[in-house]
């Protein structure tokens, strides 16, 4: 991995086993080495030069050094430089003092010279780190954090057990450090319970950061012996499995693939510990890059011939698919990928599901941490039947894009009688049309042209030339077939429902769209009449309120699904799994930096001549999403329809496509019946409203 730099790299790593002003039972054995083994990779693994890494252990790492140690990376760094901030320790709570936190508590780092009982609590909170964070953040978007430590746990006092790396939360007014000042930009980031925080609770998420956790917010982190040669040496639990995968790595490896290898030998080893990882975790270790992988979930569990794999209904998972099993880390399926076998759904349940093993390429290679790819659907009659049309001397395009579409398990020709979902027609060039001419909506056209309709008549994607080339014609047909699949895509996972009449979670959501008012009030949406959408207006700021009337937690995620195929997570960010209690409820937008605006995307404009969607607006939804059990929705994002202009290199391949989902129908047809264990504890709630130009004067203001 090493190289020539083109960003520098610093990193302050800290370790503390021993804290003088701690009980007994609170001391440590493997921060220490913890520090060394980290240094040690990324100076041989990852081209850290020992110069710029600062490490600080036991008594070097009391709250002014480690603070002042923050202060010096802030100043040192260059823009764009690659930055890693490591702890390792003991992890707290202390009263909130700054009203930022919905708890009433914050999170700490315990410094050395902190302590309990009689001794003045020294830790260094999540507020103080976030504010060295931002400055960072205004440097640099290549900020590493790993915290090797818990702020929630139980002690451990069996001396045969593995030491937790936490320390009771205090409560001592009169012993706390004073409060830091929190700019009015900091207090937004970090106040109120709709903060956008992922599950470890150490910070808010971002896009300039990648933070792996010990735990989960309400876990503990555990120390981890280790046989060795000169004998039994101690590290922290995420530590030494991270730092396993750490050492193997290789160019283009990223966070989450070493991630998902090192957390699931993690919670094997200590079932109450779950590592967290947020941010940017599709970007390259300690690097610039980010990589996009191929869409794919994760082998859970594997017993004999059983496979659980990490997706189920609430997915869009059916019995009877069938799912390809690759190597842990792959990035993208080409000839030389080794494949390891190949496993059959036979059982779906909320966020898992269940699979029998049919074929094993490589002996007993499909395990934990490997990579599911769908590789066969089971859509029954719930595909997207296409039909198309062409003028004569056009038979060979026409028949090139009927074949392409019975490749794919989404699209299918309709039936013979069967009105079809969608036609995709070939328009030749033309000044003007006539009532008998194919789709007269559309004039002038100047190249031989695609246009894709539905069955009300509307333009669904842009129109593209046809093409006058081998390579042209294929493109063009690509970009049809892409369009296509999100067109099913987007329409099964919007249908997407849970059809047990009785699950638990029926009719115990409530989800509802507030709009801002000038003066920062805000008012419940109501539909313009009876039955209706309501009606709102570019530009207009929504707010999103979830209320959760069940008897237990729940975890959710809201979808915004766009006016030009494009699906988008609105809510928590992106690696977070936002839990609500029982009986409460958030606003999300509540205060205006959490907001959604609405706009019309300029996309649009490419997609007109239609009733219902046109430059001035159309049809959008917000979906809401909760489950009992925290899980991973992000498979439902996509980007939307393409235009002939955006060829790029990404290239058509079924085996890229994983999440075409099949719960229930598209258009008038009838819902297709699904397979589900009575276990199924999820479900949906949908905000449609119509989107329009904002008007001013009986005048759409473009």
């Amino acid at each position: 991995m090493n190289g020539i730099q083109l960003h520098k790299r610093w990193a302050l790593l800290i370790g503390i086993n021993q804290y003088p002003n701690l009980a007994p039972r609170y001391q440590l054995n493997g921060c220490v080495n913890d520090v060394n083994l980290i240094k040690k990779l990324l100076i041989e693994n990852f081209g850290f030069p020992d110069g710029n890494i600062t490490q600080m252990y036991n008594e070097q790492a009391t709250r002014d050094v480690i603070l002042t140690g923050l202060d010096t990376l802030v100043t040192s760094i260059g823009n764009d430089d690659l930055v890693v901030l490591y702890y390792s320790g003991h992890g707290s709570r202390m009263i909130d003092r700054e009203g930022d936190e919905p708890d009433g508590w914050d999170e700490t780092i315990v410094a050395y010279d902190s302590g309990r009982g009689s001794y003045p609590n020294r830790d260094i909170t999540d507020d103080e780190i976030y504010i060295r964070l931002d400055q960072l953040a205004q440097k640099t978007s290549y900020i590493t954090l790993i915290f090797d430590c818990c702020h929630s746990g139980h002690i451990t006092r069996d001396p045969f057990s593995a030491g937790e790396r936490w320390v009771e939360s205090d409560d001592r007014l009169d012993q706390l450090p004073p409060p830091c000042a929190l700019t009015p930009q900091i207090r937004a980031e970090l106040h109120g319970d709709t903060r956008d925080i992922g599950p470890s609770t150490w910070f808010p998420l971002g896009d300039r950061h990648v933070l792996i956790a010990g735990c989960h917010s309400n876990e503990s982190s555990f120390e981890h012996r280790v046989e060795e040669v000169s004998g039994t040496i101690t590290h922290g639990a995420l530590t030494y499995f991270l730092s396993r995968e750490l050492a193997v790595a290789q160019a283009g490896t990223t966070y989450y693939d070493v991630f998902e290898r090192a957390s699931a030998n993690v919670t094997a080893t200590y079932p109450r510990q779950h590592p967290q990882l947020e941010g940017q975790w599709d970007r390259a270790l300690f690097g610039v890059q980010n990589i996009q992988p191929i869409r794919f979930f994760p082998v859970q569990k594997r017993e004999g011939q059983k496979v659980v794999l990490g997706a189920g209904a609430a997915h869009g998972m059916t019995v009877g698919s069938q799912w390809g099993i690759y190597p842990s880390g792959i990035k993208a399926i080409i000839d030389q990928t080794l494949r390891l076998g190949c496993v059959e759904i036979t059982d779906v349940h909320a966020i898992t599901s269940e699979a029998t093993l049919k074929e094993e390429i490589v002996a007993d290679r499909i395990a934990i941490g490997t990579r599911a790819v769908e590789e066969k659907h089971n859509y029954g009659p719930m595909r997207l039947t296409v039909d198309v049309l062409a003028p004569p001397g056009y038979e060979n395009i026409a028949d090139f894009l009927r074949s392409q579409i019975q490749q794919e398990a989404l699209l299918d020709a309709p039936a013979q009688g069967e009105v079809a979902d969608v036609r995709a027609y070939i328009i030749l060039p033309r000044e003007q049309t006539h009532e008998t001419d194919l789709l007269p909506q559309f004039a002038p056209v100047t190249n031989t042209t695609w246009a894709v309709v539905g069955q009300d008549g509307r333009l669904l994607f842009p129109l593209r030339p046809v093409g006058n080339s081998e390579a042209e014609v294929r493109n063009a047909v690509s970009m049809v077939i892409d369009n296509l699949m999100k067109l099913g895509r987007y329409r099964l996972t919007l249908a997407l429902t849970n059809p047990s009449p009785a699950h638990l979670l029926k009719g115990k959501m409530e989800f509802n769209l507030k709009r801002r008012s000038p003066e920062g009030e805000l008012f419940p949406i109501v539909p313009a009449f009876a039955g209706g959408y309501s009606v709102l207006e570019e530009g207009d700021i929504v707010a999103l309120e979830i209320q959760n009337n069940h008897d237990a937690e729940v975890y959710v995620a809201v979808f915004d699904f766009g006016l030009t195929g494009k699906v988008s997570l609105l809510y928590p960010g992106r690696g977070a799994n936002k839990m609500l209690a029982p009986g409460k409820s958030i606003i999300v937008g509540e205060r205006l930096h959490d907001a959604f605006q609405l706009r019309i995307p300029k996309e649009l404009a490419l997609v007109s001549n239609s009733p219902d969607v046109s430059p001035n607006g159309g049809t959008e939804t917000f979906k809401l999403f909760a489950t009992l059990s925290p899980t991973d929705f992000s498979v439902f994002e996509q980007a939307s329809y393409r235009d002939i202009d955006d060829l790029g290199s990404e290239q058509h391949s079924p085996l890229n496509r994983l999440l075409l989902l099949s719960l229930t129908g598209i258009g008038t047809r009838e819902a297709m019946p699904v397979q589900v264990s009575e276990d199924e504890e999820w479900t949906t709630v949908e905000r449609s409203f119509f989107l329009q130009q904002k008007i001013q004067s009986g005048v759409a203001v473009s």
